[in-house]
């Protein structure tokens, strides 16, 4: 019954959100080993994109907070199409305008996979970004800026300007395929580089595969950060229901 009750106050919610006023969703037929998420003014689009991952983009989560369903939503790969009408986005910041997409995409998934969901805190393995003894080795900025992240199959680079720790954190949760919670005391912005392996090395092992140092030896060397693992809660979105949607 609690199961229940909670799923119709999510898709009560879901279902006062804004809408798409046209849209498909196919199989993929993309040979492509990668995927897209495309936001366009009046057009959402997707290609190569599992429903593990259209569930992430439209929470805001990451891909470790989206847990059990049916095998098949991390495999089966679909392209969407959707179409709205874009007046909203004269008036709307960015942020704005990508809270609208996500809602509209929540009750895509609701109509067309029959998408149910509900919100859990669980136990796991989570780390605390901490500030090493030696001190930071970024440079302080006055301003908020952005984040720019380039990487390949050895290893990935991150451009940051006025980059806040808890940001960083955030940023690193989807790195690290785990939670990382801001631990440093650290109040202010800064601009940073981070050249990092995108295989996850143990965080006593510096070297990795490839020429770039593991994530947790280029947080030491070159920002003058640690990530310490420990036992903690985080919210996860249990997928209860999930079904294929018809080609339309």
């Amino acid at each position: 019954m609690k199961l229940l009750c909670l799923l119709c106050i999510a898709l009560a919610a879901w279902g006062q959100d804004p809408v798409f006023d046209v849209a498909s969703v196919k199989p993929s037929q993309s040979a492509r080993d990668g995927s897209s998420i495309r936001n366009q003014p009046g057009r959402f689009s997707t290609e190569n994109t599992t429903l593990a991952q259209l569930i992430q983009y439209a929470l805001g989560a990451q891909d470790y907070q989206v847990v059990e369903g049916p095998g098949w939503i991390q495999d089966a790969r679909f392209d969407i199409m959707a179409n709205f009408a874009p007046p909203e986005s004269d008036k709307m910041n960015t942020t704005e305008r990508i809270a609208r997409i996500r809602a509209r995409l929540r009750h895509l998934l609701e109509d067309r996979f029959q998408l149910q969901v509900r919100e859990e805190q669980r136990e796991m393995e989570v780390y605390e970004l901490g500030v090493e003894k030696t001190g930071v080795r970024m440079k302080a900025a006055d301003t908020l800026g952005n984040v720019n992240m380039n990487g390949g199959p050895a290893g990935s680079t991150m451009n940051g300007k006025g980059m806040t720790m808890s940001r960083l954190a955030d940023i690193l949760s989807g790195v690290a395929k785990r939670p990382v919670n801001d631990a440093t005391g650290l109040s202010g912005a800064y601009d940073l580089e981070l050249k990092y392996s995108t295989e996850m090395a143990a965080p006593d092992a510096g070297a990795t595969s490839s020429n770039y140092p593991s994530l947790f030896t280029a947080l030491k060397e070159q920002l003058g950060l640690h990530l310490n693992s420990k036992k903690g809660k985080a919210p996860v979105w249990v997928v209860v229901r999930a079904e294929k949607p018809s080609e339309n």
